[in-house]
């Protein structure tokens, strides 16, 4: 029986890396991701056909998924010194690290290892800034995946949004159809102050924001991107998790929207 694991949290993970320079050695963590996307894929091995192919590809176009605040980690089965070794000697430098997954426990816990031959499949997983995993894609190794299609992905599930089928990036988003329609409960008024700190590319951000809109909800924006008050404050709290709502004297890291709910009284 194959376990979902879309919706849920991404399993942890601790390994060495080497940068993409091949420069220096590394150890990285789910939690070295916190508060980001991340686009993690597996691969089968170094020194191959395909796996070049996709790395280098991924490299390309690694501006795009910075400027969506996205992270990008590759990992397969050999050792961080084989990573090197191969960089040096014909992947050629890439902009994000390779990691090494030598006792292929990482691969298993994300449901890719291939037992037999102890070398992971081509698995791309999307991990939003909870550590949640929202995207998925497990396939034969003879098949070298679409960065495009990846790119495409991560930007629909940063809309927070219905996007339907050969959505493009900047195209409009659906609009829910009857049957989909979220009736809103009525809401006493609420007269205090609500503050949200947001970063750009946040569909959780973007939930909580519809959210307060649908039940006409008066809120300030705080953009952390730019407001070095707002950078401050989450320094000092020790926040990471976004949003963070701030309603009265409340506030509330992350995506807790039935802690909002229950602050504002809506059922």
């Amino acid at each position: 029986m194959v376990n979902r694991i879309v919706g849920k949290q991404a399993p942890h993970f601790c390994i060495k890396a080497v940068s993409g320079d091949g420069e220096y050695f590394l150890r990285l963590s789910l939690d070295t991701y916190k508060g980001r996307w991340l686009v993690l894929f597996f691969y089968p091995m170094d020194f191959t056909f395909i796996c070049p192919t996709e790395i280098t590809s991924f490299s390309r176009d690694f501006a795009r998924f910075k400027e969506a605040g996205a992270d990008l980690l590759a990992v397969s089965t050999d050792s961080e010194y084989c990573h090197q070794a191969w960089i040096r000697n014909g992947l050629g430098k890439i902009s994000y690290p390779l990691g090494s997954d030598k006792t292929m426990s990482m691969a298993a816990d994300y449901g890719v290892l291939s037992e037999d031959e102890g070398i992971a499949l081509r698995g791309l997983f999307i991990i939003d800034p909870d550590q949640t995993i929202r995207y998925s894609v497990v396939h034969d190794n003879n098949v070298g995946r679409s960065t495009k299609e990846t790119l495409r992905v991560l930007k629909a599930l940063q809309t927070g949004s219905l996007c339907g089928a050969d959505w493009s990036i900047n195209s409009p988003v659906l609009k829910p159809a009857a049957s989909e329609h979220i009736s809103v409960s009525p809401v006493p008024s609420y007269h205090g102050t609500i503050r949200i700190y947001t970063q750009p590319n946040c569909s959780y951000c973007s939930q909580i924001k519809q959210f307060l809109s649908d039940h006409q909800l008066a809120y300030e924006e705080i953009d952390l991107s730019s407001d070095q008050e707002g950078q401050r404050f989450m320094e000092k709290r020790g926040y990471s998790a976004l949003p963070v709502t701030v309603i009265g004297n409340q506030e509330i890291s992350g995506f807790r929207l039935d802690k909002i709910k229950e602050i504002l009284h809506i059922d």
